[in-house]
């Protein structure tokens, strides 16, 4: 005969209730992800620029949002990040510097112990240059990204900001031409976009006034990418 109280059926039912949301939370306590951009209700947009290849189209660039006040996010690669320690201090002084990785390489074809010493190349190098600490935001080359890389960035603390406006800007010798650069911002942004454009031009840093200028016209506002954290 069963001695079972009503008592002993309530502990049961607690202690499966207990394990069930146990299970459940993990994963969301874990839970990472890419940004691609912001809040779509939100005017706000998020300028960013990748690589840094050219010390002359970088300086005009930063002249340039010094100029219109604008905040922007420079991820820059590890070659250019050694050798051009000027501007990569005014980077630091005036906007925000965020890590490229070091190499510039494919991350996705990377162990996670070659992607941790290059992603922490970069923070030495960049602490020896600025004294400071890197901002703890992160672009992929090219892109390229998987669940497993995106574990290693959250472990290192990183957020990775990609973005979803983009055009062909990225090589430096087949230069499309400013209406090329100014007709693809101009269409694909939107509200919360987070744009991405390549200081390998001459045409990116000669519309770059004009595209600020003509986005505010729309009604967009140019944030810091820390207001999506």
């Amino acid at each position: 005969m069963s001695h079972t109280t009503i008592g002993d059926k309530m502990k049961k039912i607690w202690v499966l209730l207990l394990v069930f949301f146990c299970i459940v939370s993990v994963p969301l306590v874990a839970k990472s992800q890419v940004i691609y951009h912001g809040n779509r209700n939100s005017n706000h947009i998020y300028l960013t620029f990748d690589d840094g290849y050219s010390y002359k189209n970088t300086i005009k660039i930063l002249d340039t949002l010094k100029e219109k006040n604008v905040q922007a996010t420079f991820f820059i690669e590890g070659d250019f990040l050694v050798q051009n320690p000027t501007v990569i201090r005014r980077i630091v002084k005036e906007q925000t510097l965020g890590n490229h990785t070091f190499s510039h390489k494919d991350i996705t074809s990377m162990s996670d112990s070659q992607l941790r010493k290059d992603i922490l190349k970069f923070e030495e190098e960049a602490f020896k240059i600025t004294g400071m600490p890197v901002t703890k935001y992160f672009r992929s080359p090219m892109g390229k990204i998987n669940k497993q890389k995106l574990q290693v960035l959250t472990e290192l603390n990183y957020t990775v900001f990609h973005w979803d406006v983009s055009y062909y800007d990225y090589v430096y010798f087949d230069d499309r031409g400013i209406a090329h650069a100014l007709k693809n911002i101009m269409k694909q942004t939107q509200n919360g976009s987070i744009i991405l454009m390549h200081t390998l031009t001459k045409s990116n840093v000669n519309v770059l006034g004009t595209a600020i200028d003509k986005l505010r016209e729309k009604g967009f506002v140019f944030s810091p990418l820390s207001e999506l954290l």
